[in-house]
């Protein structure tokens, strides 16, 4: 690893391909995908992969995340990427879990991978068509995984509440076998063009009351010292989330975004590579700005070139949200922000701000004698 300049990339995005066996209602990739990706792996992209490796700190690894379509249905492909590559990378897979087999959880199990499920709960027939853990087979296998994670995306048919009594319920059941629970993420609903109008109308006062039952919650537990109890696990470890959003623009930075670019980092420290070695601005799209045989500022200039954070920052710099959404998606377009975008942001993430807040007032009245 060199000492100047050092072009850090900490995450590829490998897209396997967009062949998908279901077909969810909110896809992002629907509106933007018009091109099918290559197949064929070509070898170069090993020797890629290594140099972005070598870059990193001595004794960090490459982490390759596998993207679709689903990624199961390339399960060849993951397999021996893997296997070429797990000397400098390590691994992970988000699917709808559709098509996991015994073997394939086995595989993932040998190599300690991270394995995310995307999983709406109760509602998810509503938003994906098909329940994986209602399957019992299917519910077995997945279980099975060492290390399990679910995802959910927040809408019209998706409550934080809801969703966060959901995950439990699965995750009481894997701690039975493991004695760990799962790992969750919780996204709000994006609209990169034509999603149903139904998804999207959000009940907003809903939200925000059960986001500001959640900090209210959170701050009870932690300041009681309270050992926490196994039906609150996933609760209080997603306004965790929260809290650690709020202390590193807070605590750490100046309480100011300074990036002109996108904060998930898409083209910039985190890649979006396809088996032929063709990079893209966002693992969800299928427009192609370059190869990795190209000089690198040629590449980068195209990259900037497609993100409009910059243009966004003149709105979202004021608003309260933006220690937590950071400026949101780059490819959410001004319409979409304005009809509904950033009003979900701002129903999640300000009651949990106001309740922090609140409680730094208190503190600071306790300190001051008030």
């Amino acid at each position: 690893m060199g000492k100047f300049l050092k072009r850090t990339v900490h995450t590829v995005f490998l897209m396997l391909g967009n062949s998908c066996n279901m077909n969810c209602r909110y896809c992002l990739q629907h509106p933007l995908v018009t091109a099918q990706l290559p197949s064929k792996i070509n070898p170069e992209i090993y020797d890629f992969l290594k140099d972005c490796a070598k870059e990193l700190t001595e004794g960090q690894k490459l982490h390759i995340q596998f993207y679709g379509g689903e990624p199961l249905l390339y399960f060849d492909a993951i397999r021996e990427i893997t296997e070429r590559t797990h000397a400098y990378c390590w691994h992970s897979v988000i699917t709808n879990g559709k098509a996991v087999t015994k073997e394939m959880v086995a595989f993932f199990n040998a190599y300690k991978m991270p394995v995310t499920i995307s999983w709406d709960g109760r509602n998810v027939m509503e938003t994906r068509g098909y329940d994986v853990f209602a399957d019992k087979e299917k519910r077995k296998l997945l279980l099975g995984i060492e290390k399990l994670g679910l995802s959910a995306v927040l809408s019209s048919k998706a409550y934080p509440l809801d969703v966060l009594e959901d995950f439990q319920a699965i995750s009481d059941d894997y701690y039975k076998i493991h004695g760990y629970q799962v790992g969750i993420n919780i996204d709000e609903i994006f609209n990169t063009g034509d999603l149903p109008e139904e998804l999207l109308a959000v009940d907003y006062p809903r939200v925000e009351s059960e986001m500001l039952g959640l900090g209210k919650f959170y701050l009870e537990k932690r300041l009681n010292g309270s050992r926490t109890e196994l039906k609150d696990y996933n609760k209080l470890s997603y306004v965790d989330r929260l809290f650690g959003m709020l202390k590193r623009f807070y605590a750490d930075g100046d309480g100011r975004f300074h990036k002109h670019y996108c904060s998930c980092g898409n083209g910039y420290d985190v890649l979006n590579l396809d088996l032929e070695g063709n990079l893209y601005p966002c693992h969800n799209t299928s427009s192609k700005i370059g190869t990795i045989t190209d000089d690198y500022f040629t590449y980068l200039n195209k990259v900037l070139c497609s993100d409009n954070t910059k243009v966004n920052m003149s709105v979202c710099s004021d608003c309260p949200a933006i220690a937590f959404c950071r400026g949101g998606c780059k490819l959410v377009n001004a319409e979409a922000r304005r009809e509904g975008y950033c009003r979900l942001k701002q129903a999640v993430f300000l009651p949990v701000l106001s309740v922090f807040e609140e409680y730094g007032r208190r503190m600071a009245g306790d300190v001051n004698g008030g």
